[in-house]
């Protein structure tokens, strides 16, 4: 086997394990998740940088292009952090999903290349 065909094997195997790889992030972004689209955010200080004797949560999400604070009652935090931290774990997901489908785009492109064959007289 000639040096383009090993390159062409070895792009193979890495596009069959990217694939593989994938699939796991679909499935996880495919199932149902209970989720909030923010972030948990922890205040230590009141107005004038006060220290508060305990910590407040909120929830900082993007809502028109500004970032929104939202105060976390005590009673709602379970449910609050879980979710919250479900978006977090779906986001992760969904950008290694986007990563690897192009590093999978790229090595097609590789793949086709390196299949190139033109014929005589038309070089």
């Amino acid at each position: 086997m000639n040096n383009k065909g090993k390159d062409i094997s070895k792009i193979k195997s890495k596009i069959r394990y990217l694939m593989t790889e994938i699939g796991s992030y679909e499935r996880y972004l495919m199932a149902r998740h209970r989720m909030i689209d923010a972030s948990l955010v922890e205040m230590k200080t009141l107005a004038k940088k006060r220290q508060r004797k305990t910590s407040a949560y909120y929830l900082s999400r993007k809502v028109d292009g500004k970032t929104k604070l939202k105060y976390v009652k005590k009673d709602d935090m379970d449910i609050v952090t879980r979710r919250a931290t479900a978006w977090k774990y779906y986001s992760h997901n969904l950008s290694e999903y986007v990563k690897k489908s192009k590093e999978i785009e790229s090595l097609f492109r590789k793949l086709g290349y390196l299949s190139i064959e033109i014929p005589e007289g038309y070089e």
